[in-house]
């Protein structure tokens, strides 16, 4: 399965580790004539790298290389391909660690699926990843058009906060400005212990279209869900006023109307998976970084006991940087619900719109070809190992007869779905 790819208008593949020579993606098949965002990009990088006491002391300038697919400054369509080199990478920070499992960490499972894993920063786990998700979220910007974006912090560790009116003007976006420097302290006191701490973010994008989003399971909400969850740390979501609504009467949480729009927005700003017009709202719950240099127990490779003190640089608290990342991932699956809508619409008819959109469905046909040979192998090998006869005549007829049955009330020319279906059989023998 393409695991390392998201699948969106903007797909991409990303690659890299966070200790290796460099993190990179790759957008298969960008629309051709787009201005590259460089001042954008940079921009948005550099939020991605706000300074703090309690960030990790790694300082890596994220400069990034174009390796294909733009020239004279506009992407042409070809695949294209951006990597930044990690320079300020100390992997020997990890070598004692290198066969016991840290808590917190995806070590341990990883090591599990695969036998292997890159002890060093965490690898492919890392939180470096993140930054291909903001460099492709910077192509998106010309699609968003009027929507805007407010995040806000309101709570780290024990710490709370209610949501401001205005946008916070601090590292942590934390809303109320009367208890930073209580914040600060609390900040230092788990710096001190060798501790960290998580939080609440919040989520906002107003001036969102309605009628974003597409019913059962397209719904944007799914999308915006699995979308940030996929990032490191984020452990949680809930929309509008999350867990709040579980002691609300149905009365209460409806979002009811009048002349004027909505009189509530209990729901987030969706109905159904689809937006209504109000402002999109959610909420995340974000863990605590895990490397901490408190004492925990744990084992190693062979399942010893022992306990470890993890050294090296860590943030204490990682919410500055993680805001970013979780907007970029909101910019994309707003950008993808645009687009959809628009075909929907039939809002954008040139032949360039059209021949993208054909492009994205070639490539979705070409990775479910993909996962259907690798099941194919996994019948065979089930086959050979219980004896069982490698081709089954009646089940590949019982296979043609049900695709032409199901082309044929879909409108499609039953004759071609066979001759289809017969390829597809062919490809994964």
């Amino acid at each position: 399965m393409p695991t390392n790819r998201f699948d969106s208008f903007f797909g991409f593949t990303s690659f890299g580790e966070s200790h290796g020579p460099a993190i990179g993606l790759v957008i298969d098949s960008p629309p051709p004539g787009l201005d590259f965002p460089h001042a954008e990009l940079k921009a948005a990088l550099a939020r991605r790298q706000l300074e703090s006491p309690y960030r990790t002391a790694r300082r890596e300038s994220d400069e990034y290389e174009i390796l294909s697919g733009i020239f004279e400054g506009k992407t042409t369509g070809m695949p294209l391909c951006i990597i930044v080199r990690n320079r300020d990478a100390k992997s020997q920070d990890y070598e004692a660690l290198k066969d016991v499992f840290r808590p917190g960490h995806a070590d341990f499972a990883w090591y599990q699926k695969y036998h292997i894993y890159d002890y060093r920063g965490g690898g492919r786990a890392s939180g470096r990843e993140t930054l291909c998700r903001i460099i492709a979220a910077s192509l998106s910007e010309n699609i968003l058009g009027a929507i805007e974006i407010d995040t806000q912090c309101l709570r780290i560790g024990q710490m709370t906060a209610e949501p401001s009116v205005t946008s916070p003007d601090n590292p942590f976006n934390w809303p109320d400005p009367y208890t930073l420097s209580e914040l600060e302290q609390y900040l230092d006191k788990a710096k001190a212990a060798g501790n960290s701490l998580g939080g609440i973010i919040r989520l906002r994008a107003s001036k969102v279209p309605p009628g974003l989003g597409d019913p059962v399971y397209e719904k944007l909400s799914a999308n915006i869900a699995k979308a940030m969850l996929s990032i490191p740390s984020v452990k949680g979501i809930s929309f509008g006023d999350g867990e709040d609504l579980a002691a609300m009467s149905g009365f209460e949480a409806n979002d009811q109307m009048g002349e004027s729009g909505f009189i509530s927005n209990h729901l987030g700003g969706l109905s159904g998976g689809v937006t209504n017009g109000n402002d999109l709202i959610f909420s995340l719950i974000i863990r605590p970084v895990a490397s901490v240099s408190t004492p925990q127990s744990t084992i190693d490779k062979a399942g010893n006991p022992c306990s470890i003190s993890i050294s090296g640089r860590h943030d204490v608290c990682h919410i500055p940087r993680i805001i970013p990342v979780c907007e970029a991932m909101l910019k994309l699956c707003l950008a993808d619900a645009i687009q959809h809508q628009r075909i929907v619409l039939a809002q954008q008819q040139d032949i360039v719109f059209f021949r993208e959109s054909l492009d994205k469905l070639d490539e979705e046909l070409l990775l479910l070809l993909n996962r259907r040979k690798k099941i194919v192998e996994g019948v065979k090998a089930f086959k050979l190992s219980n004896n069982m006869p490698a081709k089954d005549n009646a089940r590949e007829q019982e296979i043609l007869e049900r695709t032409r049955r199901i082309g044929s009330d879909l409108g499609l020319d039953p004759d071609l779905i066979s001759q289809i279906m017969k390829y597809v059989l062919k490809s994964s023998q």
